[in-house]
């Protein structure tokens, strides 16, 4: 029992010890979604068409402040060229009537919004800014429906920079493609906090895992080699405690009587129990000639085997020579 608990303190400690970076390594993540607030003015019915949505994510590096202005888009026909990669983009943003200057000459604060894909986060929204673009909304792959992920994007400065699905995005790209002003409010949104463990972590949990196996399968071997080992021994012992008893049975038995010749009951008595004999009592003659009650001396050879009183090998004495080297081995 004591190789046991050692054994479970042992396995412990071995946890804690592997689990401790685990713990060290957990890290929260914060993020906000934005609100999407969009309006433009439908040519051919005249209706302002108006949606407002927290579908967008702030990217990490993005200051989470609101930002409005004309969307604009990067200039060219392929898809490649809605990826805003080149240094060099120039970018449409459809006026309203009467109104005036371009991008790269007009104070009014515009919108760029640019597809997921081609180059990194940060060259998208470096080339914007150069375009002096109050925010950049980033629209994700159609692949990935309406989902949106954290965008790393360091070294950006006050750009606010915000991503949305792809159905969004294309819902915005629409009514710009087709030259109609679509004006752009981005608020801030949910704040979201969520735990996740780093890479690092999880190997070592895997390496705990594994130890604690490990460790557990061993203990299991150990436990069972002991348990085979004691229930064998125990069937050892039975069987040299039945050859005992039979040797035992070999000794002479006598019942006590008065005045017969070589025993005085009234002064002798038995060395194991130390009372006197007393008449009928049955004993056990060894052979070397000690007597004993037959009740004190029969459990005494079958753990001992000698006589009490000159330690003489009884077993032996009595010829079992094979059963006397087999328990010696013992």
């Amino acid at each position: 029992m004591v190789r046991r608990a050692r054994l479970a303190l042992v396995a412990a400690a071995a946890l804690a010890a592997l689990l401790a970076p685990v713990v060290q390594g957990a890290r929260a993540l914060e993020w906000y979604t934005a609100w999407v607030s969009t309006a433009y003015v439908e040519p051919l019915s005249n209706r302002t068409v108006r949606g407002n949505t927290e579908s967008g994510r702030y990217g990490d590096s993005s200051p989470k402040e609101s930002a409005q202005g004309l969307v604009g888009i990067p200039r060219g026909a392929s898809p490649r060229h809605m990826e805003g990669c080149a240094t060099d983009t120039d970018y449409d943003v459809p006026l309203p009537p009467g109104g005036r200057g371009t991008p790269e000459g007009d104070p009014q604060p515009w919108i760029a919004l640019v597809a997921r894909g081609g180059c990194t986060f940060k060259d998208k929204v470096t080339n914007a800014a150069r375009k002096r673009a109050a925010a950049v909304v980033i629209y994700n792959e159609a692949r990935f429906g309406n989902s949106t992920v954290s965008m790393s994007h360091l070294g950006t400065g006050n750009t606010v920079v915000i991503m949305v699905g792809y159905p969004k995005g294309i819902e915005i790209l629409e009514p710009v493609r087709r030259g109609i002003p679509v004006k752009m409010t981005i608020g801030v949104g949910t704040r979201h906090v969520q735990e996740y463990i780093s890479g690092q972590s999880v190997v070592f949990v895997a390496i705990a895992f594994i130890t604690m196996m490990i460790i557990s399968l061993a203990w299991l071997i150990f436990y069972y080699i002991q348990r085979f080992l004691y229930t064998g021994s125990q069937f050892g012992n039975q069987g040299h405690r039945k050859e005992t008893k039979k040797a035992i049975s070999q000794l002479q038995l006598h019942t006590v009587k008065r005045g017969e010749k070589g025993l005085d009951v009234d002064v002798e008595n038995c060395a194991v129990c130390i009372e006197n004999y007393k008449l009928k009592d049955t004993v056990r003659i060894l052979p070397c000639k000690h007597i004993f009650h037959r009740t004190c001396i029969d459990p005494w050879l079958l753990d001992h085997r000698t006589c009490p009183m000159c330690k003489l090998d009884v077993i032996k004495a009595l010829g079992y020579w094979r059963l006397s080297r087999s328990m010696e081995d013992i």
